[in-house]
This record gives C-alpha cells, sequence and structure tokens, in this order.
C-alpha cells in the first residue's frame, strides 16, 4: 500500500503524542482509555489490549477523556473501547479486570479472537457489555449484575449457550447479525427485567415460544431476518409493554389477533414478507402512538380499515397483499405526520382521493398496480409541496390527463402509465418540475406532440429515467440531445419511422429501448457509449449486413427486424456481459459459430426464426452447467444430431428445437436438467421411444414431440414418471401405438384443477429475478383445424393433442377429472367403444375432436353440459342414435358428424322418423331393443295435461267464456295498443289536444 507524505506526517505525529501520555493506575481510578488522538493508531502498535492497558497504568486524572465515564468518587464506571481495531487475544492477566467498579464495557467493532476469558468474572458490577467481531460461543459468564449484553456481529454460531440463563438481571441483549442456529430458547422469556431482546440476522429455526410474545415488560422485540423461523399470533394481554415489534423475513403466519389493539404503546410494527393472512384488525385504531406500520408482503385481504385516528404515523406500508375496496375509510387529511403511503399491489378499487394531493406532511404516495378507477379533474386547494414520489401506474384511471401534477413542483419521480387518460400532452407543461428525475407516461390513450418538444433550455435538468412507450410519437423528440443526464429512454411501440439519430448514441444512455417502431436504418455510429446495458430495438425494420453489439451491454434484443447476414465468428467476444442476447426473427444463415459458447454468463439465446443450418455445437449444450436457461432455436435448418453431453447441474429451463431437421434420439442426460419447464422437439426427424427417461424433470410444463418418428407405447414402466404440471402435451403425428397411458395420465395434476385461475401468470423465464426483463415461452398448438401460437402461455391453460397415432382401446375414464383441461384432441387413432359420458365433466371445455376412430353407440346427453365448447368433431366414426336435441351440440355444422352411418337428427340431413334398421341384432343404441320407460311417461303426462284443460273449455260454455276474458286481460297487460279501450282513450284525449289548440 502506498503512503501519501500527509498520512506519513499524522502517523508520525501520532507516534510523537501517544510516548507523551502518562498512563494511569490500575487501582481503581481512572484505570485506562485511550486519548481521542489515537484512533485508528494503536492496532498498527500493539496487537493485544493487555499492552495497552499496561502502557496507560502510570497517570492522572482522565475523567475527562472521551470514551470514559466515571462517578462522583473519580472511580471508572465506563469504558468505551469500540470502533479501535483492536485485535489479539484478551486473557485472564489482562489489566481490565483489576477495574472493580466497572459497570459498562464496549468492545464492539474490533477483532477479538479469544473466548470470553473468566477473568470477566472478577467485574461483579458489569451491566453493561457489548462486543463485535469474532468471539466463540459456549461460554459462562458468571456476572449477576449483567444488565445489557450486546454481542452484534460477532461471528457466533451454533444454539444459543445455556449458559446465558445464569444472567438473571439482563434486560437488554443484542445477538443479532450472528449465525446463531437451532431454536430460540424458551427461557429467554424467565428474565423478568427483560425489555428489549434483538436476535435478527440469525440462523434460527422451528417455533418461537410463545411465552416470548407474552412477557410482561418487554418492550422490544427484534427476530427479523430468520426466514425459517416459524410463528404465529396468540392474544395480546391488555396494557402490553411492547413498543416495538420487527418479525419481517421470517414465517409467522396465521392471522393477527383483534387483540392487537391492546399494544396501547406499539409505535413500530414490522411483519414485511411473513405468511399473515386474513383481514387487517379494526382494532388498529386504538394504536395512536402507533409511528411505522409494515405489513408489505402477506396475503392481508379484505377491506382497509380506518386510520383516521393514528395521528402519530409517519410510515404506512401495505404493498403486496390482496387487501380491496375502497381507501376512503381513512381521512388522510387528518394524518399530519404522515411521510411514505405505499398500497401498490392490492386490488384496491374506487377514486383515489384527492386531499392525498394536498397533505402537508406526505412525501411518497405509491397506489400502483390496483384497480382505481375514475378521473381527477382539476384538484383544488393548494397542493403539497413537499410530495417527491407518484406512482399510480397500473391502474384503470380514465378521463382527461391530470395537469395539476405539473404543479407539484418537489416531485422527482412521477409515473402514470398503463391508464386510460387522454389528451394531447405538451411537455413545456412539466418545465416546473426541476427536480424530477423519472416521468413515466407510457401506455395511456395519450399523444404528445414532439413538434412542440423542442423546448428553450434548462428544461428537465436532472431526468435520469423518461418513458414515453405508445405516446403516439412519430420522430424523435430535438430536446433529447440535451439531457446530459439521461439514462433510461423508452420510446417503443410508437410510430416513429426512419433512421435511429447519430446524437442518440453519443448521450450517456445506459438503457435505451426503441422497440416496436418503424426504423429502418441502423448505422454503426463512431461513438457509443460503453457502458450501454440495455439495448431493445425489435419490432422494427432494420435491415443491413450486420447490427452492433455494445461490449458491456447485458440485454441485446435485434429480434424481427430484416438483417440478413452470417452471425459474426467472433460474436462470442463481444457477449462478455451478455445475460439476454436474441437475433429471432430476421434472415441470419450459416452456421451457429462456436465462439458463442465463449459467453459464459448468458441466461437466454434466442436465434429462432431464421435460416441457420448445420448442427448445434456441442459445446452449446455442455455449456448449460453455467447459466443458461432459455436456448431457443426454433424453425432454421438445423441438422445433426441433439448432443448427449448435458451436464450433471444442468440449468435449463426452456428448450425449443421445434422445425429444424434434427435426428437421432432424445438425449438420455437431457434428465439432467431438472428444472426444465419447456421441452418442444416436434417437427423434426427424432427417431425414439417415448423419452420415460425423463423422470426426474417433475417442474415440466409443457411437452412437444410432434410430427417426428416416435414409436412404441408410451406406459413407461418402472420409470415412475410424474409429471404434476403438464399443461401442454403434443404427441400428434408419430407411431405411438397400445392404449392410452392411464399410469400417465393420472400424474398431470394441473388439468385436474377444479379452480378456474383466469388471471394466472404467464410461463416465462425471469433474469436474476428483474420483473422487466424476462424471455415469454411460446407454443404452437392444432385445434379447430388450424395451428396457433400461443404467444404467451398461461398457467391455466391446458392442452392434450395425441392425435394421428396408432392408440386403440377404450378412452380411459382418468381423463374425466381433467376438469381445467381446454383443448382434448383424440382423432386419427383406432380408438374403440362409446364415447364416454364423463367427456361431460370437462367443463372448461372448448375444444374436442374425436373424429377418424372406431367409436360407437349414442351421443351422451352429457356433453350439453360443456358451455364453452366452440369446436366439436365426431365426424368419421360408428355413432348411431339421435344427435341431442334443444342443446348447444346441434350448433355445430353437419361437418362435426359426417360419415357416422347410423347417426341421424339435426344437423345431418338423415331424419329421424323412423328408427334406422338395426345392425347385427343391435339396436341403434348399440344396446338390446327394449322401451324407454322415461320418455313414455312424459308423452302420457303431457297428454294428460292437456286433456285436463281442453275438455272443461269444449263442453262448459261458462268456463270457456271466463277463460277468453282471462286470456284478454294476459295479452292487454302485455300489449296495451292493442286493447280497444285504450284506443277509445287516445282518441278523446287527442280530440281534447286539438280542441285546446283550436
Amino acid at each position: 500500500m502506498r503512503i501519501s507524505l500527509v498520512s506519513w506526517f499524522i502517523f508520525n505525529l501520532y507516534i510523537a503524542i501517544f510516548f507523551s501520555i502518562a498512563a494511569l493506575s490500575v487501582s481503581g481510578q481512572c484505570q485506562s482509555h485511550q486519548q481521542q488522538l489515537l484512533l485508528g493508531l494503536k492496532n498498527s502498535l500493539y496487537s493485544s489490549l493487555s499492552e495497552k492497558m499496561e502502557e496507560w497504568n502510570q497517570g492522572t486524572d482522565c475523567c475527562s477523556w472521551g470514551g470514559i465515564t466515571c462517578d462522583v468518587s473519580g472511580r471508572v464506571i465506563g469504558l468505551d473501547l469500540s470502533y479501535q481495531s483492536i485485535s489479539g487475544e484478551i486473557n485472564n492477566s489482562n489489566s481490565l479486570f483489576r477495574l472493580q467498579h466497572l459497570q459498562q464495557l464496549n468492545l464492539a467493532y474490533n477483532t477479538f479472537i479469544s473466548e470470553f476469558p473468566s477473568g470477566f468474572g472478577n467485574l461483579t458490577n458489569l451491566r453493561n457489555i457489548s462486543k463485535r467481531k469474532r468471539v466463540e460461543p459456549g461460554f459462562i459468564i458468571l456476572l449477576p449484575n449483567l444488565q445489557v449484553l450486546s454481542m452484534r456481529s460477532c461471528y457466533l454460531s451454533g444454539p444459543i449457550s445455556p449458559s446465558l440463563v445464569k444472567l438473571k438481571s439482563l434486560s437488554i441483549i443484542r445477538l443479532d447479525d450472528n449465525n446463531f442456529s437451532g431454536p430460540i430458547p424458551k427461557f429467554l422469556a424467565e428474565f423478568q427485567n427483560l425489555t428489549s431482546l434483538h436476535l435478527a440476522a440469525n440462523n434460527f429455526s422451528g417455533r418461537v415460544p410463545e411465552e416470548i410474545l407474552q412477557s410482561p415488560k418487554l418492550q422490544t422485540l427484534d427476530l427479523s431476518s430468520n426466514e425459517f423461523l416459524r410463528g404465529s399470533f396468540q392474544n395480546f394481554p391488555p396494557n402490553a409493554s411492547l413498543q416495538s415489534l420487527v418479525l419481517s423475513g421470517t414465517d409467522f403466519g396465521g392471522q393477527l389477533p383483534e387483540s392487537i389493539g391492546n399494544l396501547g404503546q406499539l409505535t413500530r410494527i414490522e411483519l414485511w414478507n411473513c405468511n399473515v393472512t386474513g383481514p387487517i384488525p379494526k382494532t388498529l385504531e386504538k394504536l395512536t402512538q402507533l409511528i411505522y406500520l409494515d405489513f408489505s408482503r402477506n396475503r392481508f385481504c379484505g377491506p382497509l380499515p380506518s386510520f383516521t385516528s393514528l395521528r402519530n404515523l409517519k410510515v404506512l406500508f401495505l404493498l403486496d397483499n390482496q387487501l380491496n375496496g375502497s381507501i376512503l375509510s381513512t381521512n388522510w387529511s387528518s394524518l399530519p405526520n404522515l411521510v411514505s403511503l405505499d398500497l401498490q399491489g392490492n386490488s384496491f378499487s374506487g377514486i383515489v382521493p384527492p386531499t392525498l394531493f394536498q397533505s402537508k406532511s406526505l412525501k411518497l404516495m405509491d397506489l400502483a398496480e390496483n384497480q382505481f378507477t375514475g378521473g381527477f379533474g382539476e384538484v383544488k386547494c393548494e397542493l403539497s409541496s413537499l410530495l417527491e414520489v407518484i406512482d399510480l401506474s397500473h391502474n384503470g384511471l380514465e378521463g382527461k390527463f391530470p395537469m395539476f401534477v405539473s404543479e407539484i413542483q418537489g416531485l422527482s419521480f412521477l409515473s402514470l402509465s398503463w391508464n386510460k387518460f387522454s389528451g394531447l400532452i405538451q411537455l413545456s407543461a412539466f418545465q416546473k418540475l426541476k427536480n424530477l428525475s423519472t416521468l413515466d407516461l407510457s401506455y395511456n390513450n395519450l399523444s404528445i406532440d414532439s413538434s412542440s418538444t423542442n423546448l428553450p433550455l434548462p428544461h428537465f435538468p436532472n431526468v435520469y429515467n423518461l418513458k414515453l412507450a405508445s405516446c403516439n410519437l412519430t420522430k424523435f423528440p430535438e430536446f433529447l440531445k440535451n439531457l446530459s443526464f439521461l439514462a433510461h429512454l423508452d420510446l417503443s411501440n410508437n410510430r416513429i419511422h426512419g433512421q435511429i439519430p447519430s446524437w442518440i448514441w453519443k448521450t450517456g444512455l445506459v438503457h435505451l429501448n426503441l422497440s416496436l417502431n418503424f426504423l429502418a436504418e441502423l448505422e454503426r455510429p463512431s461513438h457509443i457509449n460503453p457502458y450501454m446495458a440495455v439495448l431493445d430495438l425489435h419490432g422494427n425494420q432494420l435491415q443491413g449486413k450486420k447490427p452492433f453489439f455494445p461490449q458491456y451491454a447485458y440485454y441485446l434484443d435485434y429480434s424481427n427486424n430484416n438483417f440478413s447476414s452470417v452471425i459474426p465468428p467472433e460474436i462470442g467476444d463481444f457477449l462478455q456481459s451478455c445475460f439476454f442476447f436474441s437475433l429471432s426473427g430476421n434472415n441470419f444463415h450459416g452456421s451457429i459459430p462456436e465462439s458463442i459458447c465463449n459467453s459464459s454468463d448468458l441466461f437466454v439465446l434466442d436465434l429462432s426464426n431464421n435460416s441457420l443450418s448445420g448442427s448445434i455445437p456441442q459445446c452449446l449444450i455442455a455449456q448449460m452447467r453455467e447459466s443458461l436457461g432459455v436456448l431457443n432455436l426454433k424453425q432454421n435448418n438445423l441438422s445433426g444430431i441433439i448432443s448427449d453431453t448435458f451436464p450433471e447441474n444442468c440449468t435449463l429451463q426452456t428448450l425449443d428445437l421445434n422445425q429444424n431437421r434434427l435426428g437421432g434420439k432424445v438425449p438420455k442426460s437431457l434428465a439432467n436438467c431438472r428444472m426444465l419447464e419447456v421441452l418442444d422437439l416436434g417437427n423434426n426427424q427424432i427417431d425414439d421411444t417415448f423419452p420415460c427417461h425423463l423422470n426426474s424433470t417433475s417442474n415440466l410444463r409443457v411437452l412437444v414431440l410432434r410430427s417426428n418418428n416416435f414409436s412404441g407405447d408410451v406406459k413407461c414402466r418402472g420409470n415412475n414418471v410424474a409429471w404434476p404440471m403438464l399443461q401442454i402435451i403434443d404427441l400428434a403425428s408419430n407411431s405411438f401405438s397400445d392404449k392410452l397411458p392411464r399410469e400417465l395420465l393420472m400424474t398431470w395434476n394441473s388439468m385436474k384443477g377444479d379452480k378456474v385461475e383466469p388471471h394466472s401468470e404467464q410461463l416465462r423465464y425471469e433474469i436474476l429475478q428483474l420483473s422487466d426483463i424476462y424471455f415469454q415461452d411460446s407454443v404452437k398448438v392444432t385445434m379447430k383445424g388450424l395451428e396457433l401460437e400461443l404467444v404467451k402461455i398461461q398457467t391455466f391453460f391446458t392442452s392434450i393433442d395425441l392425435s394421428s397415432n396408432k392408440f386403440e382401446g377404450h378412452i380411459p375414464e382418468v381423463i374425466g377429472d381433467f376438469k381445467a383441461l381446454h383443448f382434448l384432441n383424440l382423432s386419427n387413432n383406432a380408438l374403440t367403444g362409446p364415447v364416454p359420458s364423463f367427456l361431460g365433466n370437462l367443463s372448461q371445455l372448448e375444444a374436442l375432436d374425436l373424429s377418424n376412430n372406431h367409436l360407437a353407440g349414442q351421443i351422451p346427453l352429457q356433453l350439453a353440459n360443456l358451455n364453452f365448447l366452440s369446436f366439436l368433431n365426431l365426424s368419421n366414426n360408428e355413432l348411431t342414435g339421435t344427435i341431442p336435441l334443444g342443446t348447444q351440440i346441434q350448433s355445430f355444422s353437419e361437418a362435426s358428424f359426417e360419415n357416422n352411418a347410423g347417426l341421424c337428427g339435426r344437423p345431418l340431413e338423415v331424419q329421424c322418423d323412423s328408427p334406422p334398421t338395426p345392425k347385427d341384432g343391435q339396436s341403434n343404441s348399440g344396446t338390446d331393443n327394449h322401451v324407454n320407460w322415461n320418455f313414455v311417461s312424459v308423452e302420457i303426462g303431457f297428454v294428460s295435461g292437456m286433456g285436463a284443460v281442453i275438455l272443461p273449455l269444449m263442453f262448459c260454455k261458462r268456463w270457456r267464456l271466463r277463460y277468453y276474458k282471462c286470456a284478454d286481460h294476459v295479452v292487454y297487460k302485455f300489449f296495451p295498443k292493442l286493447d280497444p279501450r285504450n284506443r277509445t282513450r287516445r282518441t278523446i284525449s287527442h280530440r281534447k289536444r286539438l280542441h285546446a289548440a283550436g
């Protein structure tokens, strides 16, 4: 290490001062401690505390020295040696242990390597000890008067020593930020004087003793950041002393009891990222001393209680729960101290209270990702001068854009994106916001007039993040070139044509998104910010030989353009820092360069929809041990085999090789990819049996083997294959044979769900858990005679396509359990038996194709229960009987039923007036001839009922006249214009009006 002249002078000055200081006697007067001038010097001269103590054992009064506290008699009772860079060990001969009157000792933030010596037992008056950095567990301290034990960040491990129970006088225990494990001992609740217990940031597990939460004198409890620590809330006793309850980052669950209102002295409660459920108790309104409340990322549900009475509240965080209803139960203007309000990620609805914009204290208002509706008009009265953050994004707000926000001059963050605001916006209106660093107006119904944005300087002087996606821009706003701090620019999904201007590469942009425009020209710039991290140009009309690749970018997307060239052989040299790389949907040709294997940090590689040829580099398969989560090479001309070199620690989640010319077999080593969710090998030339060896891929959701040369049965004997999350399987157009695999079908639990989840998530691969950077999985399914591409795979969507194989036998009954199934295609097989009635249980079914089999018997009436069915094909079977009457089934075309010789009734032209001749001694229904007494009883009841009404009318004139009168009364009631009395009244009224007018 190099030392400057100034540092060397100060060092020598400290040396001189140090040797001029006389130390004190160790008899109990001012025994030891350093002057402030020695701060940071001692560790370089001495390696142990003992040597320091002996150097200072001569001298006079030191009670005025920093870090030393004396009583009225001049005896040292407090010693603070924290932050002194002291190293080495403390042994029993150290002069420290002759300070018989010492009550407080702070050795924190030094580097001791010893256990606690028994010499501490001599300090019988010691009440407060604080120590950090490098001590070993398991010591026994015999200090009957010790009141404060603080050992934060001491690298302590193992369970808490039972010897701690001997310190009966403890009132404060701080053991946070260590490596303690095991359960929290119950004896901690036995300390009668315990007021503060800090055990945060350890590795505790098991259940928290209920007695600790009930401790009568406990004021502060911090168990946060112990993710394996479980617990639940019992009833809090009346008049409890608890003032601060911090349980964030634990597995505390269950409901928060109404007795929370008993904690009248509570000022802070943090339950962030726990597992708490149920409603937020209304008794919270009794906690009038509350300052800080954080219930974020739990499963609280129901309406928001009133916080009106909590006048001391400064922070209210309820983000990422399941709360709903209005937030008007709280009079927000009555909270004079509220600084931060975060309600994002719930289901709140109704209007946004205008009083929030007029608060005299509020600085942060985050209501994003809810269901707020309505507009604002113009908020009246004086606007808040303190508001710094407003986030109303991802709601349903509508109406005229709330221009009043441009008057809140303290704003630094403003996001109104993903709403329904409308109108023409001139950015000059935001010039008053001198502190603005983030402005996001994306995805509304707004139009930004780019011709009016040539604003005079200065404007937006501090804007760092500008998002104007989907704002009807037609050109690049010129004022952007003058934003010296701009780092994040999003102009995607606009109508910008032409060339990307050269000045945009000379800015300090780190994140640039120009996707989904009409840009056609991309010239390699002479200078580009070397630290550009994100470049997204997908969905334009860019052309040329090849794009350029910023050296340190971690996200590069050139997909869906018109580039036409080979991929540069040295491509891997430009992707050393890249996580996401996509050239999909262009016209790149030639082979995949092996240098791409040098990109060891790649999570997503997407080269699909090009004209690439040759084989898949073997090193690319072997690289999956590093990081690769998505490999998408579909719709190319790749040939050869898939290398059987998938590593043991394969991290692959999506492998899509559909529509190439790959042969060989499904690699056995692919079973190493235990995180695999999407496997698409369809439309290739693979010659193999069903891949039962993938029995370890229990996360598999999509399996497509369509249009290959697979053969054999699908029974997987002895392989224990279970795919409980499978939602899409396509084995069509192969040579699979034998019966449908009942045992395998029984493991597909995702298709059995009784609960419909229309707002379920989509299959996608998130990069480093960053929600705005991900790979979107897609798949093609064939149904209704058409090939459909699901560009977003909803996790609730399910489909089974086993068509065009050689399956035989009956349709297994387990399929009747697939109540979440949307598409079922078993056509073009050799299936026999009836169309099973249990298909009527598939309440979510939209398409059913059983055509071109040998199914016989009648069409079951239960199919009429399928309310969502929009496609049905039962043609080319051996079905008989009448097509069920009065059901949705009859709405399908004749083609759905054709070529079933014994089938009759609408929509077929074959009528069912006379029963068709039984075939082979069987009835039309495929069963023995018998009288269906259910139909006969209905007919007899109908005739009897009609006779009971009609016969008396025929033979009794009085009944007939009364019947006609009642019938007329009913008709005139529903059709008053037919009543002749009304016509008479209308004529008289008309004459009166004419008379009055004349």
